[in-house]
């Protein structure tokens, strides 16, 4: 039996008209890794869309930080720069981001559904320009930027 978390995620899939691509490909998911992951793709198009909708995050995907997800979440300054996407759903506080050298990663960051975050910089002192940071914001979310010699910021607002 197909479990409750995907059916819900086809039904509302069906109800906001994703394309016939990204339906058959969130019916071939298997786990909520791989629905996260589809998700993170096409997030741009599922936030201003409202898909799924925010109960359906809060009950199904409330535990998908691993995967670069947060709901509902309070943070103090942790340093996210290990995976090209992060979207936040009503989170709050400060987080740390940049460029990953190891990694060769600059998030792009996704703020929805009330957030009222900061961004500053991880990275040292001596980088030679600005990390450049793209941060997507949805609706009535709220995000500051750290404007330094290591971070500067690229906002895109987006009205839902």
């Amino acid at each position: 039996m197909e479990k409750d978390w995907k059916k819900q995620l086809r039904h509302e899939a069906s109800l906001h008209h994703m394309c016939g691509e990204n339906r058959a490909a969130l019916s071939e998911v298997k786990s909520k890794v791989e629905a996260v992951a589809l998700y993170k793709k096409t997030v741009d198009w599922a936030i201003k869309e409202g898909y799924p909708d925010m109960e359906t995050i809060r009950r199904y995907f409330s535990d998908a930080d691993a995967s670069g997800v947060f709901v509902d979440r309070h943070f103090d300054g942790e340093v996210l720069d290990d995976q090209q996407v992060y979207v936040f759903h009503n989170c709050t506080g400060t987080i740390r981001t940049g460029l990953n050298v190891d990694k060769a990663i600059i998030p792009m960051l996704h703020f929805a559904n009330g957030c009222d975050m900061r961004v500053e910089s991880c990275n040292a002192d001596n980088m030679p320009c600005p990390v450049k940071v793209p941060l997507y914001i949805y609706g009535d979310s709220r995000v500051e930027a750290e404007e330094s010699a290591r971070l500067h910021c690229l906002k895109y607002l987006n009205t839902k």
